[in-house]
């Protein structure tokens, strides 16, 4: 009696040598294991019963399938929501409303509906031949022919265009007018060019490089033109005028819109090449680009159930072949995608392209699990029954697949903050699908696992169970032993390759690489770039990409700027207009403005205040009146009534785009200009919204980067309450994050919002390999070095297999047409790549030198507390203030020197030596 009372004593005095994180971890790690064990011991006992939840629950969410919506909408997807720019382009349609019957193309408050083609000569010669232009005339014509029928009735391009004098406002069409020629022959063209701009005789001014290209070269004492490109837009109209009210007929002109796409996609020519477009084309493409990579996704799964099958089945003889275990794992995977997704569209959450990329996603979460749980398994004693196996299972891997999980979840809820919608609805969609997946894991593939090891103990073959395996009996531990070494030394083979890390040279020579490589990670870092093209989200085949290639190749797409003065002030008053006057002159002289182009309507009014010095606002009105008589193309830019002019714009230029975060700085800054004025004015281009989103990316990404951060913090502080190991994760997660970075630099893949799903998805894989091995080191015995051997010998196989199951998953997507699919087939790599390589050489050798080290990790304590663990619940009688009484111990201390009783026991004999000389 009085041994035991010196036992107790030394436990009580070990206990209260504890640090806080020691009693912390000790406390909700025994929690964690006993809530897991009890799921698993139903598990095991009935597992018929958990079988068919996740189907039901999955016909129950396949409803929400059948009222699936998708939004295709590009401006909705990749614009921030609540921007600026599309809050003041409501504003102007209400102001200043198109009128398509006096239609200018630079006054439209967005792209409008329409046509557009460019043509090229196969010799890239001048377009201005005479035989050029008349098969351009030719294709014209049959341009104009293109009809539609809606309602029983035939419309033509006459019928739906935009108009500007009763005549359909085709934009390059001076190139087929006699006049244009011969004014050029006869030298005369100078007489019509004012500024770059050529006026005709409809009074219109046209910006040559518009029509012709950037390479354009006029010759005007010559009388010759040389280009090598032509671009016509055929403008439709939305609304027309049918007894004195505005019908709307968009409908029409985008079926319109789909017989010109069809004339160009069976149209072949022997002199011309062509490249066109409509309005819809990127919507149209992003969704094309979708079908075409969704077989992608089955063939993912089956080459996912192949790799796992040879993963999990390498270990064992044919008859204890556990291949179909991977078929359900996967399977599992499968139903939490389609509940996720089902769920979501049930609650009336609409898709989007991106969430096809979730798939691949869900497979590198489902197959982590999968092999965590089997590894588990294999580390249970074979002779417990099956219910005491799955509880003993769930109690190993229960917190594994559990922050796997849980990091994932939370890493996606908060991407689903972001300012952009389609960003949110993958977090979202994403989120749900691993949720489910979870869930499926244990159910499903511990209920098969369950089954399994019911084949086992009861001789049946694993793969057809109504066969009797009379190879084996149970009790036959050599024959075991025997067959088990005819399997690929995996364990051996870690211990053997790892050994060398642990050793102080390998430990300064691993530190030292990693201090270099971290420092040339965050040099590509900072190198990272940001901005992208619309059009690089399309098909490098598509028939849009192609013409946005050869519009940036050769025209300069800089576009006009609206500035729309929205409220009547005095215009007439000489303070007022010299307010307008320095906006402009400061406008100009910004950086990326073009500092010659201007088209106001103030600039030629020829209105003086001084003239005027009486006038209230009836002078300015009435010369107005007269004004727009003789420049009818200010017509749609002038608001006014019999006494005041209520509304009024005019027009500046930017002189360069960089598709990236510039332009966005540039409208920000003439946004400040437009407010240091004082005046009611509004800055606006049908392109800031794009300028907006690049602007916008890098404050989202840091935002969502550091809320990520901080929440798997917290999600990992719950699972592992110890702040040092915490420190260590988070900071080996910031290397690899800086690293995949870099490696995205490298890749080619600049900052954008599909990069910030890529970040998101990265966040949460990068958490789970850091996590695992540190829990397995926190619950090994030993000193630092031989628990972080045990934790990497450990946890080694599931991490590799996870990350080379993914990366042979996602190798398909390399082949995928759409530019989403290829930057995450390039993230997927990169994330698993770099992520094992920190798990399992950096990540061991750190906690090798400065991991936690508590005085229950010492081999007594540890040695009874496995004994614990493995074997059945320890009754509360014979427990005395949390600890086990000696006779209790003695007992369990004698089963651990008995023979090996785990899968691994066997193996695990063999390596005590060599961990030790370590």
């Amino acid at each position: 009696m009085s041994t035991n009372t010196d036992e107790t004593s030394n436990n009580r005095t070990s206990s209260q040598k504890r640090n806080l994180f020691e009693y912390l971890f000790l406390k909700f790690n025994t929690f964690y294991e006993n809530q897991f064990s009890i799921i698993g011991r139903h598990i095991g006992s009935k597992p018929y019963m958990f079988i068919p939840i996740p189907f039901i629950i999955t016909g129950f969410c396949l409803f929400g399938l059948l009222r699936m919506n998708i939004n295709k909408n590009a401006d909705d997807l990749f614009i921030p929501m609540n921007s600026k720019s599309i809050r003041d382009r409501d504003i102007i349609a209400k102001l200043l409303p198109m009128n398509y019957d006096e239609y200018y193309l630079h006054q439209d408050y967005d792209f409008g509906i329409y046509g557009d083609v460019i043509f090229i000569t196969n010799d890239y010669g001048n377009i201005g031949r005479k035989a050029v232009r008349k098969e351009l005339k030719r294709i014209y014509n049959l341009i104009q022919n293109i009809n539609v029928t809606y309602n029983n009735q035939t419309y033509f391009y006459k019928d739906l265009c935009a108009k500007r004098n009763h005549q359909c406002v085709t934009e390059g069409d001076i190139f087929f007018r006699d006049t244009f020629w011969k004014r050029l022959n006869e030298k005369q063209f100078y007489k019509y060019m004012v500024n770059d701009l050529y006026t005709d005789d409809d009074g219109v001014p046209n910006l040559l490089t518009f029509i012709f290209g950037k390479r354009l070269i006029l010759d005007l004492d010559q009388g010759t033109l040389y280009g090598k490109v032509l671009k016509l837009r055929f403008n439709l109209r939305r609304t027309i005028l049918r007894k004195n009210e505005h019908e709307n007929i968009e409908i029409i002109s985008r079926m319109w819109e789909q017989a010109f796409l069809q004339f160009f996609q069976h149209f072949e020519s022997i002199m011309l090449h062509t490249f066109y477009s409509v309005s819809t084309s990127i919507d149209q493409e992003l969704e094309n680009n979708i079908n075409l990579d969704t077989n992608l996704v089955g063939i993912t799964f089956v080459v996912m159930i192949i790799v796992a099958t040879i993963c999990l089945s390498i270990r064992g003889p044919l008859a204890q072949s556990p291949a179909y275990l991977s078929a359900i794992g996967v399977l599992a995977t499968m139903l939490g995608l389609v509940s996720g997704f089902g769920f979501c569209s049930l609650i009336g959450i609409p898709m989007c392209s991106l969430i096809f990329a979730t798939p691949f996603l869900i497979i590198g979460v489902g197959t982590d699990d999968m092999f965590l749980i089997y590894s588990a398994y294999h580390r249970t004693k074979t002779s417990e029954t099956t219910s005491q196996r799955l509880a003993d299972t769930f109690r190993i891997c229960g917190s594994g697949i559990t922050i796997t999980s849980l990091t994932n979840f939370l890493a996606f809820l908060v991407g689903a903050t972001t300012d952009f919608y389609g960003i949110r609805l993958f977090c979202i969609y994403t989120s749900a699908a691993i949720a489910f997946c979870y869930f499926y894991q244990i159910m499903l593939f511990g209920s098969a696992v369950a089954l399994y090891n019911e084949c086992i103990n009861n001789n049946l073959h694993t793969l057809i169970p109504c066969i009797v395996d009379r190879t084996q009996t149970t009790n036959n531990q050599r024959h075991r032993h025997h067959r088990r070494q005819q399997c690929l030394p995996w364990k051996e083979m870690f211990v053997y390759i790892t050994k060398p890390l642990f050793t102080t040279c390998g430990q300064i020579i691993v530190c030292l690489i990693f201090l270099i490589y971290t420092i040339f990670a965050i040099y590509g870092t900072l190198q990272m770039r940001d901005g992208m093209k619309l059009g690089q989200l399309l098909n490098d085949k598509s028939y849009a990409q192609h013409y946005f290639n050869t519009l940036d190749k050769e025209f300069e797409p800089y576009p006009l700027v609206h500035f729309i003065i929205t409220e009547p002030i005095p215009y007439w008053r000489n303070d007022y207009m010299k307010r307008i006057q320095n906006l402009v002159k400061t406008a100009k002289q910004l950086e990326g403005m073009n500092p010659q182009f201007e088209i106001s309507w103030f600039s030629l009014l020829g209105y003086d205040s001084q003239d005027y010095p009486f006038d209230n606002g009836t002078k300015l009105i009435e010369i107005i009146h007269g004004f727009v008589n003789l420049f009818p193309t200010f017509y749609n830019d002038l608001l006014f009534n019999d006494t005041h002019l209520i509304a009024s714009r005019f027009y500046l230029k930017m002189g360069r785009v960089l598709y990236n975060s510039s332009d966005g700085y540039l409208v920000n800054q003439l946004r400040l200009v437009a407010e240091q004025s004082k005046l009611p004015i509004k800055v606006y281009s049908n392109l800031f919204k794009y300028y907006e989103q690049m602007y916008e990316v890098i404050p989202n990404i840091i935002q969502t980067f550091l809320i990520a951060i901080e929440a798997m913090y917290l999600a990992t502080l719950i699972i592992i309450p110890d702040l040092k190991s915490v420190i260590i994760i988070i900071s080996t997660m910031c290397m690899i994050l800086l690293s995949f970075i870099a490696t995205l630099h490298v890749w080619g893949i600049q900052i954008s919002s599909i990069m910030m799903v890529e970040l998101v998805m990265s966040i949460g894989f990068c958490s789970d390999f850091c996590v695992h091995i540190v829990h397995a080191f926190l619950t090994s015995t030993g000193t630092r070095k031989e628990r972080a051997q045990q934790a990497l010998i450990n946890m080694g196989m599931p991490i590799l297999c996870a990350s080379l199951s993914s990366i042979i998953g996602v190798l398909f997507l390399g082949f995928a047409h759409s530019y989403l699919f290829r930057t995450f087939f390039k993230a997927m790599i990169s994330i698993m790549t770099i992520g094992a390589i920190h798990a399992l050489i950096f990540l061991p050798v750190i906690l090798s030198l400065i991991g936690s080290h508590w005085p229950s990790h010492m081999k007594n304590n540890i040695q009874q507390n496995d004994s614990i663990r493995m074997t059945t619940p320890i009754n509360r009688d014979s427990q005395i203030n949390g600890y086990i009484i000696e006779e209790d111990i003695t007992k369990k201390q004698e089963q651990l020197r008995g023979k090996p009783n785990t899968i691994e026991e066997e193996e695990n004999d063999q390596l005590i030596s060599t961990t030790q000389k370590i």
